[in-house]
């Protein structure tokens, strides 16, 4: 994605600040958020990397977003459209290499319908930009709140496998889906 900011009604995709470093060790510290994701990390050590590079240089690769809000730009998450690299599990083909989403919020953010609406505005901006393709969640079947991000988007669950000494969810959708109009 090649596009600074996605303007949504309640959220706003926008690259990150180094105001946003805060959010960011929330995130990677609570024992909550980090549940299906290998556990907190310790903060001095996120603080250390953050301090290190900042938030701005960590999150600027292209495809990754900070989702804030759009009244006050406090930071509720962020969201990610990027390669799943061939050397990963959960494929839909040999080679893999399609497109994932992957998105984590602070805890203050969830249950509000947040990371539905920012993930249709990434998936819609790239299917503006991109050739129609696959795009896959990959979630811990054990997080039953990412499946309903999933399915509220529309994603079909069609795998599971082992990666990380649990249980993960493959779940797709065709990127043209996620186009103007298409809403679902």
């Amino acid at each position: 994605m090649t596009v600074p900011v996605i303007d949504g009604d309640r959220v706003v995709l926008r690259k990150a600040r180094d105001g946003d470093v805060e959010g960011v060790i929330e995130i990677q510290v609570d024992a909550r958020v980090r549940r299906f994701l290998g556990g907190p990390r310790p903060e001095r050590d996120v603080r250390a990397g953050l301090e290190s590079v900042g938030a701005a240089e960590l999150l600027a690769g292209a495809g990754c977003y900070v989702v804030a809000s759009q009244e006050t730009d406090e930071m509720l998450g962020t969201m990610v459209l990027d390669r799943r690299g061939p050397e990963m599990p959960g494929h839909l083909d040999d080679g893999g290499n399609e497109l994932e989403l992957t998105y984590v919020f602070r805890r203050l953010a969830w249950g509000r319908g947040y990371a539905v609406e920012a993930a249709r505005l990434l998936l819609r901006g790239a299917a503006a930009e991109l050739c129609d393709q696959p795009v896959l969640i990959v979630t811990q079947t054990a997080n039953h709140a990412s499946l309903r991000v999933a399915e509220r988007l529309g994603f079909a669950i069609v795998d599971t496998f082992e990666q990380w000494g649990a249980e993960q969810t493959l779940a797709t959708a065709q990127l043209h889906a996620f186009r103007a109009g298409n809403w679902r």
